[in-house]
């Protein structure tokens, strides 16, 4: 395994989801509350007692080369939700395993077992503005850490179909401000923009290609784009079940 694929797993985890706790709510739309409309995203995201899938991930240069890495993925929820993605492809990759669970005190923990050591590393550093093997995403817009909003705003939104949530985080975390399109049927963040911490637009994630899975509206494509750096990363599901009553063998430690 080459040094940079290394470095980009040292900090590895993945959640799909954005796990976000309500804030105080305030300047709502007249007959909507800021809370309830986070917890309905919330579960939007994360719905089903479990999922499986394929996951494809196009991480695009600033000069359009781009790389893709494909793996399985599968998710549980409730009281310990736990998340692995076993890697398949490229063969630097194969074989590699990232499993995200939840501990007692509410962080996320992360194991990595990489192959070539024969060896499981546990990875417990706070992780929440680094980059996600080193793609666009980093832990905060996979769900990795939970966002504690210092305000939420409900504003009126141009786009008539969607809730416009406006969230100002605590003082020390990664962005500024984040502002998401949340569709008024599905409740799902369909668009959401990225501030750092001087207002200036960083980064901007659209969920696309939402169709219907086991009766659960599911982006089959959830695309992040990271303004200055001209550089994009795509994940892209398929094969795609819900409630299959995963066995908790399939997130035992390698």
């Amino acid at each position: 395994m080459n040094a940079r694929l290394v470095r980009w797993l040292g900090s590895a985890a993945l959640v799909m989801g954005l796990a976000l706790m309500p804030g105080a709510a305030r300047g709502a739309t007249k007959g909507v509350d800021a809370n309830d409309v986070l917890t309905r995203m919330r579960s939007a995201l994360t719905p089903g007692k479990d999922m499986r899938a394929t996951v494809v991930f196009a991480i695009a240069n600033d000069k359009g080369d781009i790389v893709r890495w494909t793996g399985q993925l599968y998710r549980r929820g409730g009281p310990s939700p736990r998340t692995r993605i076993v890697f398949e492809d490229p063969p630097d990759l194969r074989g590699t395993v990232v499993s995200v669970f939840r501990a007692d005190d509410g962080t996320t923990k992360t194991r990595l077992y990489l192959p070539t050591l024969r060896r499981t590393r546990l990875i417990e550093a706070d992780t929440r503005g680094e980059s996600f093997l080193g793609t666009d995403f980093n832990y905060e817009d996979l769900g990795l850490q939970q966002l504690d909003p210092r305000q939420v705003d409900i504003k009126e939104a141009a786009d008539k179909g969607c809730y416009h949530l406006e969230s100002v985080p605590k003082s020390g975390w990664w962005y500024g401000k984040v502002d998401r399109c949340v569709d008024r049927a599905s409740y799902l963040p369909l668009r959401t923009e990225y501030y750092d911490r001087s207002g200036i637009l960083w980064k901007v994630r659209t969920l696309e290609n939402v169709t219907k899975v086991d009766g659960y509206p599911t982006p089959t494509e959830i695309q992040m784009q990271t303004l200055p750096q001209h550089t994009s990363t795509t994940i892209t599901f398929s094969d795609v079940h819900y409630d299959t009553g995963l066995p908790d063998s399939v997130f035992a430690t390698p």
